[in-house]
């Protein structure tokens, strides 16, 4: 059994006085001085090679971001199943649910399923939910959240919301919650986002803001759900934020992911092999043989997974050989192949990539996550890296009239969660269903995972 409680992680001070002062300021009501017992820390992630590849089970170059999103919390009194959800970033009031209405029927959640501003809570409500899938009743519960990963920038604040939770839940309920491996609390995440949130994201996001290493990055392999640990140095990342508008669930995510599936089903079919169910399986090779087969569109799509897959091995060698100017060239390939195939940038990414081009240490750029908005992340040499985003704030604020966010990053360690000692003696552990034995837990770390 993992260890989920070893980490020697802290939550950045800033961010753990702010969830302790809100949970305080949100729940403190006559003697009870409101005083969480309890912190889940999970950060956000950024994608540096394998652009929409993790739902088509290929491999993806990535790691865990120096940006968290923290939650207090504490257990409801002794038998309740009422839980209190408050947020800095919606301020609009605290939502309340209450568990046992949940619990009481087969379709129990979609009746507190939350709607309008109150729906930034179904992050924590669809953890609830799937763990309910596996047996596991946890208590009731409040909780506070605080966070410095944007919304919106797409480095995954909502996977960090639901692996923030799962944190605190199994720490709250360590007889219970607590008993799941790791990779269970990850797969639980993105079966809340899939199944109640509504998001039919792959598991990179979850798995990085639960698996990150310090000073890494990791190549997962999305089919086996396992990974390697790529060394990192010599250069550093720099996240560049549009400040456009972006916004997933209105569609064109899940569109992308339907042709993918139908370009995958058609070369399957080409190929003659059974095997084949997704672009993961198809070689570049095969799909230059097999490309009379599919329409314009699914040509182009594939044509970007199918490539992006060999920008990830490539990657992997980069960063074992220190070789950042190789990795620079495949993250700038990659975002041509968004732009022009896979079509899931915007003008504002790619104003910002070109933005970047000739600064000086500059190395490569692209877009990051899903698209339509959001991020870049730049490639950038250490002794350039101050010049690097004071000029690239410069240029794309005169090209667009936006002020953009821009920062450095580190990889980062992955979720965790830590008692607090501030005087107050709670109720923990009284969840009511015992775990069911989870399934067996493929390998977590596996050496050359990414060399094929």
């Amino acid at each position: 059994m993992g260890s989920l409680f070893s980490s020697d992680a802290s939550a950045p001070p800033e961010l753990r006085e702010k969830a302790i002062a809100g949970f305080t300021k949100s729940f403190a009501a006559g003697d009870d001085e409101g005083k969480p017992t309890t912190l889940g820390v999970a950060p956000g992630r950024a994608e540096v090679v394998g652009n929409h590849t993790d739902y088509n089970e290929g491999l993806v170059l990535a790691c865990a971001i120096d940006r968290f999103v923290v939650l207090a919390g504490r257990c409801a009194p002794e038998g309740s199943l009422k839980c209190r959800f408050a947020s800095e970033s919606f301020p609009d009031g605290i939502v309340e649910v209450d568990l046992a209405a949940a619990y009481a029927e087969s379709d129990g959640f979609t009746k507190i399923k939350q709607v309008g501003k109150q729906a930034w809570a179904n992050y924590l409500i669809g953890v609830v939910s799937e763990l309910a899938k596996l047996d596991i009743k946890v208590c009731g519960f409040d909780t506070f959240v605080a966070s410095d990963v944007p919304s919106g920038g797409g480095v995954s604040s909502s996977a960090a919301l639901e692996m923030a939770t799962c944190k605190l839940l199994a720490r709250l309920c360590p007889e219970s919650v607590g008993q799941l491996e790791a990779l269970n609390l990850v797969k639980v995440s993105k079966a809340a986002e899939n199944n109640f949130v509504g998001m039919g994201c792959g598991i990179l996001d979850q798995y990085c803001s639960g698996m990150g290493r310090a000073n890494s990055l990791l190549c997962l392999d999305c089919r086996t759900v396992s990974h390697e640990i790529v060394p990192f140095s010599g250069a550093h990342f720099v996240l560049a934020n549009t400040n456009a508008p972006h916004a997933l669930v209105d569609g064109k995510y899940d569109e992308l992911r339907k042709n993918c599936f139908a370009a995958a089903e058609v070369l399957k079919k080409a190929m003659g092999d059974e095997a084949a169910t997704h672009l993961r399986d198809v070689s570049v090779e095969a799909l230059e043989k097999h490309k009379g087969a599919l329409t314009a569109e699914q040509l182009r799509h594939a044509m970007h997974i199918v490539h992006e897959n060999r920008r990830v091995v490539e990657g992997v060698a980069a960063c074992k050989a220190v070789d950042m100017v190789a990795l620079g060239a495949l993250l700038s390939e990659s975002h041509a192949s968004s732009r022009d195939s896979f079509q899931n940038s915007s003008r504002e990414l790619d104003i910002m990539h070109r933005c970047a081009e000739g600064i000086e240490g500059h190395l490569g750029s692209r877009l990051m996550g899903g698209g339509f908005g959001g991020s870049t992340i730049n490639l950038v040499r250490e002794d350039c890296l101050e010049g690097f985003m004071e000029e690239l704030r410069k240029r794309y604020h005169a090209e667009v009239g936006i002020e953009p966010t821009i920062w450095a990053l580190k990889p980062g360690d992955g979720a965790f969660s830590e008692d607090l000692d501030l005087g107050f003696v709670g109720p923990i552990g009284h969840a009511l269903g015992a775990a069911r034995k989870p399934p067996p837990e493929q390998g977590r770390t596996r050496e050359g995972a990414c060399d094929r």
